[in-house]
């Protein structure tokens, strides 16, 4: 499937539409069509399922905020089928008569004109704990199931938690009339390890605990939200988009919903059908307000500093070195040589030949002019030393 042509304007419809997908794949909802059963979570949901099928009064779920342990409850609800009654509690901060108030509202005991003209609050906690022990027990021939879903437990007051006891131990011949799941984060333990939480802790028949997705189930975690939105391969997340994702998310199906919800929507601005880490990166700098830290390039290495350009002055000129020999020793110049090039010089020619060597053998003074005057004469001289040679039968053409 092609996407459609990338938006031009702010009022463009969703990602959902641009990918052709029926719903959001990503939402933060407790949805449980989307839960993902990594291997922890399956074990959790089956010991879960087991627990509430057997009557059992009270069950411990804990696990680090974000790794979905409301949405294994609801699945868990959904799997028991619709002989199940069920509450969710997600305020811990309750007393324990709003507790109760919550659980007979969400069971469908309170009518809405009980709710408008007050009789409902008004009523004690007495009051509700008989409402409610008489609707489960009309329950018991139905065969029907009462679960008490309770999250963020670990904020629970102590009162609380002992009526959450008292609650898990009402019973009709044997049988347990309301099943209680503890949900909470891994402060949840250390609380009811605590003496004046020992008759609670004692009545847990099954502690379960959800760990974040490792590594290696992170891919098969996006693809299949995305399946279950109706994806149909107009949109993918690459290697190193999931390799990303891993490494911001720490395996938290929260943080990974936040991560791939904020790159579609970059994914559909940027009018592409593959996500990539670069997106993700962008997509978490701007869920959390920072930079993204990533790998910092190799710093190539500095040039060594120049040395500033002298002035040109004659105290700073070095003096030119002579360069090394060449092998070819130079004949000591003789009278004979000098008869022989037939000069017309006002010297005499013994007198040149001092002059000759006095000016091979002197340093050439210190400033630029007279440097080139003294290579000129130089090379003035190697091509007379050439000439002389070839006359006098030292080197052959």
């Amino acid at each position: 499937m092609q996407p459609t042509p990338p938006p031009d304007r702010h009022d463009e419809p969703p990602y959902e539409t641009y990918y052709g997908l029926r719903e959001q794949p990503f939402s933060l909802t407790t949805d449980p069509r989307f839960l993902y059963l990594s291997a922890a979570h399956r074990q959790g949901f089956d010991e879960l399922l087991t627990g509430l099928r057997r009557r059992e009064g009270i069950l411990l779920l804990t696990g680090d905020t974000g790794t979905g342990k409301t949405t294994l409850c609801r699945a868990v609800i959904d799997a028991l089928g619709q002989r199940a009654f069920s509450a969710l509690i997600l305020n811990p901060y309750m007393t324990d008569a709003e507790v109760l108030r919550t659980i007979l509202r969400d069971f469908g005991l309170v009518s809405r004109d009980d709710i408008r003209n007050g009789a409902f609050a008004r009523a004690d906690l007495p009051q509700l704990l008989d409402t409610l022990e008489e609707f489960l027990r009309s329950l018991v021939p139905l065969n029907s199931y009462a679960v008490v879903i309770i999250d963020e437990a670990q904020s629970l007051s102590p009162k609380v938690l002992d009526q959450i006891r008292v609650l898990g131990s009402m019973e009709m011949d044997g049988r347990r009339l309301l099943q209680i799941v503890l949900v909470g984060q891994p402060a949840l333990v250390e609380t009811l390890q605590s003496d004046a939480m020992r008759a609670l802790a004692d009545r847990i028949s099954r502690r379960m605990s959800l760990p974040p997705l490792p590594d290696g189930d992170i891919d098969a975690y996006v693809r299949h939200r995305l399946a279950i939105a109706g994806g149909k391969g107009a949109v993918a997340f690459n290697n190193d988009a999931i390799a990303r994702i891993a490494d911001l998310s720490d395996g938290l199906p929260r943080r990974i919903n936040l991560l791939c919800d904020r790159a579609l929507e970059l994914g559909r601005a940027g009018g592409v059908t593959t996500i990539t880490a670069a997106m993700i990166s962008h997509a978490a700098k701007a869920i959390s307000g920072t930079a993204i830290p990533t790998a910092e390039p190799v710093a190539a290495p500095r040039p060594a500093p120049r040395a500033p350009m002298p002035s040109l002055s004659d105290d700073f000129l070095p003096e030119p070195s002579l360069p090394a020999a060449t092998g070819l020793d130079r004949p000591p110049i003789s009278d004979e040589v000098f008869r022989e090039l037939d000069l017309t010089l006002s010297a005499e020619p013994a007198d040149f030949k001092g002059d000759l060597e006095l000016i091979m053998d002197t340093p050439p003074p210190k400033s630029w002019g007279s440097f080139w005057i003294g290579l000129a004469v130089a090379a003035a001289l190697v091509a007379v030393g050439a000439y002389v040679a070839v006359r006098l039968g030292w080197i052959r053409l």
